[in-house]
């Protein structure tokens, strides 16, 4: 399968503006809170990132964080992950995503797995 197959089966779609002027920026939303950023370099890499709405998805539990304020209260994973771009290295960079996420347990903080 073609990366860019892979982008639109995977739910990416152009986000319409270049991160510089060697990459294309791509956004999927796999759901309300979470966001994903593919960034595709001309030389064949690719970035991807992610931000997850704690704030709005809290607030949807009846829970705030601080004063609850949105701007700027996003969850980021510390290293971003990068390889090529292929359909077999982005499916399994989201595959990590959501296995960060599950992991996750706000009941049992001292519960800890590795990222």
């Amino acid at each position: 399968m073609e990366f860019e197959e892979a982008l639109e089966r995977l739910g990416f779609r152009s986000a319409e503006q270049r991160v510089a002027h060697d990459a294309k920026l791509h956004r999927s939303d796999p759901n309300p809170f979470l966001t994903c950023w593919l960034h595709a370099y001309a030389d064949g890499s690719a970035l991807l990132t992610w931000e997850f709405a704690i704030v709005d998805y809290l607030a949807t539990k009846g829970i705030q964080v601080g004063s609850s304020e949105a701007l700027n209260l996003y969850m980021y994973p510390i290293e971003d992950d990068r390889g090529p771009q292929d359909a077999a290295w982005l499916a399994a960079a989201l595959d990590r995503v959501e296995e960060r996420l599950r992991s996750l347990r706000f009941d049992s903080p001292e519960a800890l797995s590795n990222p």
